[in-house]
């Protein structure tokens, strides 16, 4: 689906040009974004493997995902949810999905630009997501605002096996 390596060279110039530009950083303030401007799921290795061990929670079920970034892993839970919404606050992804959704968005999926409070009371689900090493605290907060069952799908891997992820990464999902 996805060209993780065509992604990953893409990296260094999306964050010196637009994540650390002034115009970025506005938009940020302005729309209350805390979390850090950093993919969680970049290849469709690691958004199928998470799909995978998402699928009894989430199949046959609404599922909002908070802090999607390009949209990847709303892409594949797409294969096995009812309906996916996908929401980023952050327009500086989309010119890295256009392309993917053009080719495989399917109809069960909706793709929102602005910050996840910004869609409570428009959209109800039955699983929020979020897959995230920043801002974890907030987005979890705004997940119950849509749905009943809120999993941490970062959350829970450090807690079956810390050691399995860097000191960096534990360390980021502390930061408010």
């Amino acid at each position: 689906m996805a060209d993780g390596p065509k992604l990953q060279r893409q990296f260094p110039e999306i964050d010196n040009n637009m994540i650390r530009s002034d115009a970025a950083m506005a938009f940020s303030e302005r729309h209350n974004i805390r979390s850090a401007p950093v993919l969680t799921v970049v290849d469709d290795e690691t958004a199928a493997l998470i799909t995978e061990r998402l699928a009894p929670r989430i199949e046959g079920r609404t599922v909002v995902e908070i802090g999607g970034g390009i949209g990847l892993l709303s892409l594949h839970m797409a294969s096995v949810a009812r309906r996916v919404y996908c929401i980023e606050a952050n327009p500086v992804w989309s010119f890295n999905f256009v392309q993917l959704f053009l080719e495989k968005k399917p109809k069960n999926l909706s793709f929102l630009f602005g910050a996840a409070d910004e869609f409570v009371g428009c959209i109800r689900a039955d699983v929020a997501i979020i897959c995230t090493h920043s801002d974890v605290r907030g987005m979890t907060l705004v997940g119950q605002q849509f749905a009943p069952i809120v999993v941490d799908v970062y959350g829970e891997l450090v807690d079956a096996n810390p050691d399995a992820f860097d000191a960096f990464a534990r360390q980021a999902r502390l930061i408010v």
